[in-house]
């Protein structure tokens, strides 16, 4: 048990264990087994491959800043020949936690990392489509379309089926107006997780997409593929919080679109501990949340989230996402009437039309 054997078993099944068996403890131990035999070996190479799937286990737990720092702690282990799943991983979870936290300029050097990564021959093409995936998402939040593209057709060269890729430039060509390109990319999305099977993170990904886009375009449709997908994952035996968080948001924007309130309410109580935090590139979390109130005919509680939800995109530098922020908190304003209402409404719109005209 204790065996230096022991600790490169117990690294790769802690990395496995919580996301498969949905179980953060029995994870968390067996990764801390690992990292004590490994310390005690003086193998730091397998401290630098725990530390990655460490990291991996906290994003999927939605523990942002415990992803970041068990993936820095890796990289400040290494020694530069490690191989080139540690590396690629351990800067994927670090750059999307910080995004999810809102904290773009921190994850930028490691989405730039990743990319020279993923450029190199010796990088494995499944690693090289997963390193354009944190910077493409850097480029659409911080409404860099151009780069976007870019880097998504590179990813997508060595990685055709990438569900995220596929998803991020999807809703890319959407809310650049190119609606046509979008359910291309759409359909692709839909045939990679037909291909792949009972794929939960393709599937939570569809899942969010299609309500998002159908709000872009003002055009419902394909709502029962979301919910199909959603009662899949959070009827299975295991799944993890990011996973249901996920699932939930999809069906939570379903339930705004239908204007289902007990559908909201639910979905409001998940959603709500995640709040300060970004959902991939479709929305805020606290958008999400005061849209949910607006259904729920709560409009004072709908304006406390959009201020916060203005505050987070201001700070974070999220301008596609602050644009979308200003124009839905401005039909709420409408819809409110109160003092004053009026005019702040049009100064929303103002900014929302601003930052959508020069992007």
């Amino acid at each position: 048990p204790d065996s230096h054997e022991a600790g490169r078993l117990l690294s790769r099944y802690g990395g496995n264990f919580g996301a498969a068996e949905g179980d953060y403890q029995g994870a968390q131990q067996a990764l801390g087994r690992a990292i004590s035999i490994a310390r005690r070996e003086g193998d730091v190479h397998l401290e630098v491959q725990t530390l990655t799937y460490a990291a991996g286990v906290s994003q999927q737990y939605l523990r942002f800043q415990e992803s970041v720092d068990n993936g820095v702690r890796a990289l400040d282990l290494s020694t530069g020949d490690e191989n080139t799943f540690s590396e690629v991983n351990s800067r994927y979870w670090i750059a999307m936690s910080l995004l999810r936290m809102g904290e773009l300029a921190s994850a930028r050097p490691h989405t730039l990392a990743l990319r020279d990564l993923a450029g190199r021959r010796s990088t494995p093409r499944l690693l090289a489509g997963h390193g354009f995936v944190p910077i493409c998402c850097l480029s659409c939040l911080e409404g860099d379309w151009k780069a976007a593209r870019e880097y998504n057709d590179l990813g997508l060269e060595v990685s055709q089926l990438n569900t995220f890729l596929l998803a991020i430039r999807a809703l890319l060509e959407h809310e650049t107006g190119e609606s046509a390109q979008g359910e291309v990319y759409l359909e692709r999305l839909l045939e990679a997780m037909r291909h792949a099977g009972p794929d939960e993170n393709g599937a939570g990904r569809a899942i969010v997409l299609i309500p998002t886009i159908s709000r872009i375009t003002g055009v419902p449709g394909r709502s029962e593929i979301s919910k199909a997908a959603a009662d899949a994952i959070l009827s299975a035996q295991s799944v993890t919080p990011s996973a249901s968080m996920t699932a939930k948001a999809g069906l939570a924007l379903l339930a705004v679109e239908e204007g289902d309130k007990s559908a909201a309410k639910e979905h409001y109580t998940h959603l709500e501990g995640q709040q300060g935090t970004m959902l991939w590139t479709y929305s805020s979390v606290e958008r999400l949340l005061s849209l949910l109130s607006v259904t729920l005919g709560k409009l004072d509680q709908a304006m406390a989230h959009f201020e916060y939800a203005l505050a987070f995109c201001r700070k974070a530098g999220y301008r596609p996402e602050l644009a979308w922020t200003c124009c839905d908190d401005a039909d709420t304003l409408r819809e409110r009437e109160a003092e004053g209402d009026r005019p702040k409404a049009i100064a929303l719109l103002d900014e929302s039309l601003a930052i959508s005209s020069e992007l």
